[in-house]
């Protein structure tokens, strides 16, 4: 448990300062519809980023998770849940340029889930935390934005349970209140 609160920490950490050096030009707020929710992306440099995205989302349970009730098949719940991502965004030039309609960024993102609303999941605990390095596109139009990532992520609860999902995915459609039209 000493070992989790550490990593914790250190990837918290490693997100406020991965950004130091080098973000899309503008701040962004914005509704997220697929996961309800709200997400604020802070420019911390020229081309990163840290996105904090909180809502009420739908996702897989992951398998190590639920370990003391065993339940077979597929497993999905509702929950809160609390995504920060520290995010390089590497092709902004192409964009700006109109080579390319789609930002692409490098993330690594911090993922805590709370107790479930509804679902078919009985976890060991209320609440799960991932985290892990991730690749995504984000395109806008007009006031819309489509999002995306993939990426695998190290998981874990306060229990001592744990694991790796060598393929998270996430996609989002939301609309942008204030920033970068």
């Amino acid at each position: 448990m000493i070992v989790n609160k550490k990593l914790v920490f250190l990837i918290l950490l490693l997100l406020g300062i991965s950004g130091l050096s080098n973000a899309q030009t503008e701040k962004e707020l914005r509704l997220n519809i697929i996961n309800p929710g709200i997400a604020w992306e802070n420019p911390i440099g020229i081309k990163t980023t840290i996105e904090y995205n909180i809502g009420i989302g739908y996702n897989y349970s992951y398998p190590d998770l639920n370990t003391i009730y065993g339940e077979p098949g597929f497993q999905g719940q509702i929950a809160p849940f609390v995504d920060i991502q520290g995010r390089r965004y590497y092709n902004l030039d192409r964009v700006e340029s109109g080579k390319r309609k789609s930002k692409k960024f490098l993330a690594l993102r911090y993922l805590f889930y709370g107790p479930r609303i509804a679902g078919n999941v009985r976890t060991n605990e209320n609440y799960s935390m991932a985290i892990g390095p991730t690749w995504g596109f984000k395109r806008n139009y007009e006031r819309w934005t489509l999002l995306g990532s993939l990426g695998p992520v190290y998981y874990f609860d306060l229990t001592g349970s744990r694991g790796i999902l060598p393929i998270f995915f996430e996609i989002n459609f939301g609309y942008r209140l204030k920033g970068n039209l």
